[in-house]
């Protein structure tokens, strides 16, 4: 079913509603003659918004208001606390990765054509070694929108690449599940698979570790898992039965272990579910929220798939320990508390320590696993509710007053806007970058990127005209896969002759700037430009 286009007036009275249909019954035959065909006006209207708003909840409708559809970024008047960052772990291991010296200073003499003199002249006979390339990388991450590798006849709501770099694969709204090969940066078609019992979408999609099949959730009670190739029908595709206590189920998350025996996935009544693929059956099912929200994003910490997280709807991520977990009485090994609403989605470093959150709070943090909220701030009061879906971001998400008690996370990030539907932020590949950036869609259509060490936009690259819900990082070249609503996967790369020519904002602090020399510069705006011309004057 498509959009449905109503007002904010409209879409207030429909929350308001929360009456039986018994109770819309109720006095219309008591009344007068004259009053009756009033009563059945009301009740007639009262009785279709009460089936609109089921199948606004159910996800087959949509409502957009005028606001809908802003497609600028939004101001964001503090600049990020670095405190807590700069003292961490990863504040030097990121420096060091992505080749800054110990001290943090970039050394001035830095330059390419100075590394590659010294390779040939026998300075370094085992060639570069990683930091450096690293370094080098970084200065041609991607600014540009390149072209069209997709085009499909619905929204896209899944891109996901296989992690040795060889296999795109995207899903969405129709039948189709494509799987592009990404050897070349043609990212020519390979293979097409029909998808089985897709209902209102594929929400969530993942390849296994080792390239060969790949998992899909929609609104089903089961998991559905197939190869990549070799499957063009159906009924190649195997369900993997969950078996919830609920009967409308949908997996909002699904994630493969990294030993590749074990598919873990989130649902909308608050479980977490664990499926063994040897002996195809359900394993565990944990309820991770009291209150049933949504568990939106989990996935695994490190190698081992021993340490596990959950992003819940109520803004919270509880890490869990499956060596002592027991189903029947749950207990988390701890749980991090700082965000304002639900949680999108959840990346891992990979490094067992950190893991990176989307919210709808429009924030992303970073946070230290080592160490958790305490035990009484998982209670602690949220904002007023409000549903990203269709209603304008509360302002105070951009720059809020205060944080949450109990927030122990190690940076935030803002300056991106996250909208309709669960955005994905992701770190940057370790192998070209160092894990230097953090990277993530955006309700604007836009791919944002962040610098780790200074919480700045590096890149705000507009190329959709819907917002972009999945990206991808390619983990041996400098392009990123994006997503979008508006039917397209774009690839973006670099280009040192790109000069951006729109009108986005891009945020600037005077803080700490840990850019290298010869580095292309971060660009500011003509207003800030002349007024550090007019300074100079003075």
């Amino acid at each position: 079913m498509g959009n449905i286009v109503l007002g904010t007036r409209s879409l207030d009275t429909i929350n308001d509603i929360e009456i039986s249909g018994e109770d819309l019954l109720n006095g219309v035959e008591d009344e007068e003659n004259e009053d009756v065909s009033e009563h059945a006006e009301i009740f007639n209207e009262q009785h279709v918004m009460q089936i609109l708003r089921q199948l606004i909840n159910s996800g087959e409708i949509q409502i957009v208001n005028e606001q809908y559809y802003s497609m600028s970024l939004p101001t964001i008047r503090k600049k990020p606390t670095l405190d807590a960052l700069k003292v961490s772990t990863i504040f030097q291991d990121t420096k060091q990765a992505s080749g800054f010296s110990a001290s943090g200073v970039p050394n001035s003499k830095w330059s390419i054509l100075k590394m590659i003199a010294n390779r040939q002249n026998g300075y370094r006979a085992s060639g570069f070694p990683q930091h450096e390339k690293c370094k080098i990388n970084n200065l041609y991450i991607p600014n540009r929108s390149e072209r069209v590798v997709l085009n499909c006849d619905s929204k896209i709501f899944c891109g996901t690449m296989s992690k040795n770099g060889k296999y795109f694969i995207t899903a969405g709204q129709d039948e189709k599940i494509r799987i592009l090969d990404a050897t070349t940066p043609n990212y020519n078609l390979s293979n097409e698979i029909s998808a089985k019992n897709i209902s209102w979408a594929i929400v969530d999609i993942d390849i296994s570790p080792c390239g060969e099949y790949f998992v899909y959730s929609t609104w089903s009670d089961a998991l559905y898992i197939s190869k990549l190739f070799y499957s063009k029908s159906p009924d190649d595709v195997q369900p993997l039965y969950l078996n919830p206590d609920v009967e409308r189920f949908c997996a909002f998350a699904v994630a493969f272990s990294n030993c590749g025996k074990q598919i873990l996935a989130g649902a909308n009544d608050g479980c977490l579910y664990s499926y063994d693929r040897q002996t195809n059956r359900r394993t565990l099912k944990v309820q991770v929220s009291e209150s049933k929200s949504d568990v939106n994003a989990v996935g695994f910490l490190d190698e081992t798939s021993q340490i596990f997280f959950s992003g819940i709807d109520n803004g919270n991520i509880k890490v869990w320990d499956c060596r002592c977990l027991n189903e029947a009485r749950p207990q988390a090994a701890g749980v991090l508390v700082g965000h304002f609403d639900g949680i999108t989605y959840i990346d891992s470093r990979n490094d067992g320590r950190y893991i990176i959150s989307n919210s709808k709070d429009q924030s992303i943090k970073l946070w230290d696993l080592r160490i958790f909220s305490p035990s009484n701030a998982e209670a602690g009061p949220k904002p007023a509710y409000w549903d990203y879906r269709w209603d304008s971001v509360p302002k105070r998400f951009y720059n809020p007053n205060k944080s949450i008690e109990g927030d122990t996370s190690v940076m935030t990030y803002r300056g991106h806007r996250i909208q309709k539907s669960l955005i994905r932020a992701k770190f940057s590949p370790a192998l070209t970058t160092g894990q230097r950036y953090i990277y993530t869609g955006c309700g604007t259509g836009r791919l944002i990127i962040y610098d780790v060490l200074t919480g700045k936009i590096v890149q705000a690259i507009e190329g959709h005209r819907d917002i972009v819900r999945d990206v991808a990082w390619h983990p041996h070249r400098s392009e990123i896969l994006t997503s979008s609503w508006d039917f397209q996967v774009k690839l973006n790369t670099y280009d040192g002759n790109f000069e951006k020519k729109s009108s986005s904002k891009r945020i600037s602090f005077n803080d700490e700037d840990f850019s290298d020399e010869g580095s292309p510069p971060l660009r500011r705006s003509r207003r800030i430009a002349q007024q550090r011309r007019a300074q100079n004057l003075d």
